[in-house]
């Protein structure tokens, strides 16, 4: 019978675990105590089960660990490290106020156990208790008067404090950086005050670390969601984090539980002015008024300058309205706005090129193309657009023989003739022969240009070239075999020249 006792306790344990195994060592511990005569006391088996719950304390199951302290003080009560040890479990557990009893327990028991308090001491702080963190430090010091980590947790005691005092002064004067410089020293010593958190909440809003600040207040909202600072603070952090609708709601719970919550209500009320002046100029926009749709932007936009995430979307619109209007350079500013936020914006890079292109500022469109053409590598529609900008600012860099010649580039061969002749007459250096060396210089050159636009443009095969974008050089000389200014003007005026004007005057290039 015993050998079968044997081999059923180990069995027993592995099925059951460390709480199973307890109660039958207990039972072999009380059959054995009734053979022999003797009964074990209730400390020794308060002791059997500790020894269970610091198991597993140092496994990470501290629930479990804490009702097996549970049940180790319900057996034997006096004695202190039950209750420290389940004081550190609660502490994992970040149920500090638990904690911080069962340490004033310990030191009922043994008024020197200097654990006790320091890990009590170090629950008040959490919960931003300094006054009960001071009052059982003074307790234990009266006591232990020679003890020196008491006096230690006296010095973090009036640290803490001091930090705490210095965030409030740093919010007050609006000097958010030292605030930021103080917050490591309390966000975890003092982790379940919400006075402290709301503090740091508000510093993390002003400096602008809005993802920080949802985490935080989330966390607290859990643990509290009843306090209307916190409702209001989460609500700022989620608007600064662009979700206004989210926002929003939170101010009306803010308002819902104290109407003349002045925070609350100047926040609702600016989101209502902002959705209503976007909403407008959106509506405008779709009626092609793109006068009022820029004005209700505008007034949508001066609502909150901080608020980039909302912003950008209004800028991107009012960019739109300025390009229906022409007003290309206004688009510009608008979108290089919203491309610092959001380099990588295809639309708004694409709506740029195009401000670019009808600027002629070629550079700009081709920079911005070949970006979003590697932002979506497979679109077509995006390589044929860069292939046009390439050609255009390759054009660009040549002389411009339309606009030399004055016409436009569906010019008929009759106009470009008319077109020649009238500019040639005018800039001849023979007709400006009696002009000073730097006028007769600028006529020259502009009678050279007059020549090569006419000789390349009434040129078919070479007009076409041109209009696709060839260099000049390729191709292999200028139209009527190469025939000189001179000779042009001639043929086409029946003359060589102007007659008392320095007489048969030949211009080459």
């Amino acid at each position: 019978m015993q050998a079968s006792e044997e081999k059923l306790k180990p069995m027993e344990e592995k099925e059951f675990g460390g709480a199973a195994a307890m109660d039958v060592e207990a039972s072999a511990n009380s059959a054995e105590g009734e053979s022999s005569g003797s009964v074990v006391d209730p400390k020794t088996r308060a002791e059997a089960i500790k020894k269970n719950g610091n198991d597993k304390f140092k496994q990470g199951y501290y629930r479990q660990a804490v009702s097996l302290f549970t049940e180790a003080i319900a057996m034997y009560d006096k004695e202190k490290t039950f209750f420290t040890n389940r004081a550190s479990a609660y502490m994992k557990l970040q149920n500090y106020k638990e904690a911080a009893k069962d340490c004033e327990k310990a030191a009922e028991i043994d008024k020197k156990f200097a654990k006790a308090y320091q890990r009590g001491s170090s629950c008040y702080c959490q919960l931003g208790e300094f006054e009960k963190a001071e009052k059982f430090l003074k307790f234990g010091n009266k006591a232990n008067p020679y003890d020196l980590k008491i006096r230690s947790e006296m010095t973090k005691l009036r640290s803490l404090k001091k930090r705490q005092t210095e965030l409030k002064e740093a919010l007050s004067q609006k000097k958010y950086n030292k605030a930021m410089l103080i917050i490591p020293y309390l966000e975890k010593p003092v982790s379940r005050h919400l006075g402290t958190a709301l503090l740091i909440l508000r510093t993390y809003i002003e400096v602008k670390k809005y993802q920080a600040a949802v985490k935080l207040a989330s966390e607290w909202y859990k643990l509290d969601s009843s306090n209307v600072e916190l409702i209001h603070l989460r609500g700022r952090a989620y608007y600064h984090s662009g979700n206004s609708g989210l926002a929003k709601r939170h101010f009306q719970s803010v308002l819902r539980k104290a109407p003349d919550f002045r925070e609350s209500q100047e926040m609702f009320r600016m989101i209502k002015r902002m959705e209503r002046s976007k909403a407008k100029g959106t509506s405008d926009f779709k009626e092609g008024k793109y006068d009022k749709a820029i004005e209700s932007y505008t007034e949508a936009l001066s609502c909150d300058p901080d608020n980039k995430t909302f912003n950008i979307a209004v800028y991107s619109n009012r960019a739109a309205a300025y390009m229906k209007l022409q007003k290309f350079e206004d688009a510009i500013e608008d979108l290089n706005t919203v491309l610092e936020e959001q380099p990588k914006n295809l639309k708004v890079l694409l709506r740029r090129a195009t401000c670019h292109s009808r600027l002629k500022n070629h550079d700009g469109a081709v920079r911005d193309l070949e970006i979003a053409s590697k932002l979506d590598r497979g679109n077509r529609d995006i390589r044929m657009r860069l292939r046009e900008a390439t050609i255009a600012r390759k054009k660009a860099a040549r002389k411009d023989y339309y606009k030399i010649l004055g016409v436009t580039e569906g010019v008929d061969p009759r106009a470009l003739k008319k077109a020649y002749r009238k500019k040639a007459l005018k800039w001849h250096p023979d007709k400006n022969s009696n002009g000073t060396e730097e006028e007769k210089k600028i006529a020259e050159e502009k009678f050279k240009d007059i020549t090569e636009a006419y000789e390349v443009l009434s040129d078919e095969r070479k007009r076409a070239r041109y209009d696709a974008g060839d260099d000049l050089e390729s191709m292999g000389g200028h139209g009527h075999g190469g025939m000189h200014g001179a000779e042009l003007f001639a043929q086409m005026f029946g003359g060589g020249g102007f007659g008392g004007g320095g007489g048969g005057f030949e211009f080459r290039f």
